[in-house]
């Protein structure tokens, strides 16, 4: 009878390690004495493992009326056999006695409650820098529990067992934006609890270069390396000189500008911008126009009234049988009116619909240039 209910008890407690046995088991001992169990009375959880040590006479623990589904025992306690060991996996009250000794009063009882896991981590977020490193969330728990990241870059360890510590390794976030990981905690039974490692973007970085480009009076396009981590935006302040609007992270800004038709230097100012940054400024820096002007060919050229207020008229005077290429500019070089002039000594212009303000007339005949000066007012 002995061994089949040590069996039962071993069969009882492989069970119990399989359904939900807590991981912090405890142990109480009753001392068993003559005509005593002490102490008579003892409160465990289930999980917990009762053990009865001898300590004089011969006697037996002996259940009486236990929970149902729980195993029953019947074992001598004797200086032969000093103890019994018996694994609580029901909860309830169990009644328990010296069978020799009932008459004697040699009885006692213990209770058990159901287990009740428990989890908590803590802080609920750790804000971190961009470089890599290692933070600490704090378990307490009674039972095992399991961990896990959502993010590459945030990695955890697979578990752990009561109260402890959890480690989350982050790698360096080179981007500008913030990165958030949420990191896992289950234990069975519970609800997941979830925490958070937010780590900081790097610091935003901008550089272009040069700061100038030298370029001929003809058109074409000059080059700005760009190094930078984020999006930026680039502009030009003058109208003959056209930059790639935007980029992100290190690239380059295209410069394009238009032909110089003037006799003056010109210069445009490209500025690039980051948010929360300091707008950088380059410039492009372009000759004056490289065309000859024989002035003595062209000094009969005249341009009247000027100023105007709108209506021009140019006079080509003994070129009046030659083929005059006019060009009408405003001050960035924006081409405005475009005409062949021949067969007369004047050629009109209306200029009355165009902004107030400094115009360049380009005349070129037979391959001879020359540029006069133009002033429209009100």
């Amino acid at each position: 009878m002995k061994k089949i209910t040590s069996f039962i008890s071993v069969l009882m407690f492989l069970a119990a390690m399989v359904f939900n046995i807590p991981a912090f088991a405890v142990k109480h001992v009753v001392l068993v004495g003559n005509f005593f169990f002490n102490p008579s009375t003892l409160s465990v959880s289930v999980g917990d493992t009762v053990r009865w040590v001898w300590s004089s006479g011969s006697h037996t623990t002996t259940s009486g009326v236990i929970p149902g589904g729980a195993a029953n025992w019947d074992e001598l306690i004797t200086s032969s056999n000093t103890s019994f060991e018996y694994p609580v996996t029901v909860a309830g009250t169990y009644n328990y006695v010296c069978t020799p000794h009932v008459a004697m009063g040699m009885v006692a009882t213990f209770t058990a409650v159901a287990f009740v896991p428990t989890l908590t981590v803590s802080p609920s977020n750790h804000d971190v820098s961009a470089t890599a490193g290692t933070t600490i969330f704090s378990v307490i728990s009674n039972s095992n529990w399991t961990s896990s990241s959502n993010s590459g870059w945030c990695t955890v360890g697979a578990g752990g067992s009561g109260n402890g510590t959890l480690s989350a390794n982050y790698s360096q976030n080179t981007s500008v934006n913030q990165r958030i990981a949420t990191i896992t905690v289950m234990v069975a039974g519970l609800p997941d609890q979830t925490v958070t490692v937010t780590q900081a973007g790097t610091i935003r970085t901008l550089s272009v270069s040069p700061d100038n480009q030298n370029v001929g009076a003809t058109s074409g396009t000059t080059i700005f390396d760009v190094v930078c981590n984020t999006d930026w935006t680039s502009s030009s302040n003058a109208a003959w000189c056209t930059v790639t609007l935007s980029g992100s992270g290190p690239g380059s800004i295209s410069a394009t500008f238009e032909a110089n038709l003037t006799n003056s230097m010109r210069i445009a100012t490209i500025t690039t911008t980051v948010s929360g940054l300091t707008p950088q400024t380059v410039t492009v820096t372009q000759a004056a126009s490289s065309v000859g002007v024989d002035e003595q060919a062209l000094g009969r050229l005249q341009i009247y009234p000027n100023p105007t207020k709108g209506l021009v008229n140019l006079y080509v005077g003994n070129f009046k049988d030659k083929a005059a290429e006019v060009t009408i500019m405003d001050i960035n070089g924006k081409s405005i009116v475009s005409r062949i002039c021949s067969g007369a000594t004047d050629h009109a212009f209306d200029l009355s619909q165009e902004p107030k303000g400094y115009y360049f007339v380009r005349i070129i005949i037979e391959g001879n240039s020359t540029v006069r000066r133009l002033v429209l007012i009100n």
